[in-house]
């Protein structure tokens, strides 16, 4: 398995490779990830770490520059690419693997080189709506990779449509969806949580991911600092913007800022809130905190953008355009109709229930078993 980003990496993707280990191990595969060391985040991870069944590898890299890039593909992939593409053939021939499950662009591009000169079957899985430009470099090699590998694994629909838009054939593509450990995600006492965090009484917005402005932060803190004083906004992650959230905290008493939350600590986190937001601005992938709080029976305000739409709907929340204008105003909304929120919080816990189980892992265990097979 290619990834750029692994535990103790923070995010939404790092947490489902977390969930997937533990199907690959309950299911006796054997599994080698092949990673960086935290991109952001200061812990760092053993650079050889063995677990029953898996084995990481992590590769040095320099730190603080994967958010300067993100928006420049070209200095991304200069940056990403070299170190994972010369250690990826020496981990090949010592673990010897049948498959490589490469995740994203960069790392695909890299397998999928590996895989035609090793013989190997190659599965490219994606993780966002890249939007990809009509002519660039970057959209053709996308499209090599997409073209190269023997299946696609795609997150939502939307995803499965930009790739098919490529010209890449429909029969290749197969969606998946996250899911979640529904015996660690789920409804826990609120005055509890709420006693651990030492928060009081207040009706509280959660918001939880990288503190990035493409996550709606900006649009989201003048949204707090005009609603209601009876109103907190808590703010849990890391991220570039960190010292605009805690300034903003300092000023605004309706505004609490938790920094980095462990994966441990997240189900007492979504339990202490009324409501979970989701302002991004961009093409969300899916929005992983989405099924972690539904699974816990909150309600979620979120984008229209992305997959976001795919992963939720109206009877577990509110889908809007994100403007601080519209968020105030839906929060609010929820503030003043309490048995509105009772009723979403209960259809939230039915519809993960029904979604985001166990179950989900079944599509990419298949295509394990089918080419290790060959």
């Amino acid at each position: 398995m290619l990834a750029i980003g692994f535990t103790p990496n923070i995010g939404g993707i790092e947490t489902h490779f977390d969930d997937f280990l533990k199907i690959t191990q309950k299911n006796k595969i054997s599994l080698t990830v092949l990673t960086y060391q935290p991109l952001e985040t200061r812990t760092k991870g053993e650079v050889l770490q063995r677990r029953p069944f898996v084995t990481v590898v992590r590769i040095p890299i320099i730190r603080g520059l994967f958010y300067r890039f993100v928006k420049y593909p070209f200095l991304e992939f200069l940056y990403l690419f070299p170190s994972l593409f010369i250690v990826t053939p020496f981990v090949l021939i010592v673990r010897n693997s049948k498959v490589i499950h490469a995740h994203g662009i960069i790392a695909g591009f890299v397998g999928c080189i590996w895989a035609i000169v090793f013989r190997k079957k190659m599965i490219i899985s994606t993780h966002s709506i890249y939007q990809f430009p009509k002519s660039s470099l970057y959209t053709n090699i996308a499209c090599w990779v997409f073209q190269n590998a023997d299946s696609v694994l795609a997150l939502s629909r939307q995803s499965k449509n930009e790739i098919i838009a490529l010209g890449i054939p429909e029969n290749k593509i197969k969606t998946f969806t996250y899911w979640v450990d529904q015996k660690v995600f789920l409804p826990l006492n609120k005055n509890t949580c709420r006693a651990l965090l030492k928060l009081d009484k207040k009706f509280i917005v959660l918001f939880v991911g990288r503190l990035v402005e493409e996550k709606g932060l900006i649009p989201l803190m003048v949204a707090a600092s005009n609603w209601k004083d009876s109103i907190c906004l808590l703010i849990a992650g890391v991220g570039p913007l960190e010292e605009n959230v805690k300034k903003a905290a300092l000023k605004n008493r309706n505004i609490i800022f938790l920094g980095g939350i462990s994966q441990e600590s997240l189900p007492s986190v979504y339990n202490s809130a009324d409501l979970l937001i989701v302002p991004s601005l961009n093409e969300e992938g899916f929005g992983r905190v989405i099924i972690e709080a539904l699974s816990c029976g909150i309600p979620v305000v979120a984008t229209n953008r992305g997959g976001v739409p795919e992963a939720m709907d109206n009877s577990v929340g509110k889908i809007i355009d994100i403007t601080s204008e519209n968020i105030q105003k839906t929060i609010e909304y929820f503030y003043t109709h309490p048995n509105i929120l009772r009723e979403k919080a209960t259809n939230a816990l039915k519809f993960a229930k029904l979604h985001y189980t166990e179950n989900n892992a079944n599509v990419i265990l298949q295509l394990y078993k089918q080419y290790s097979k060959k």
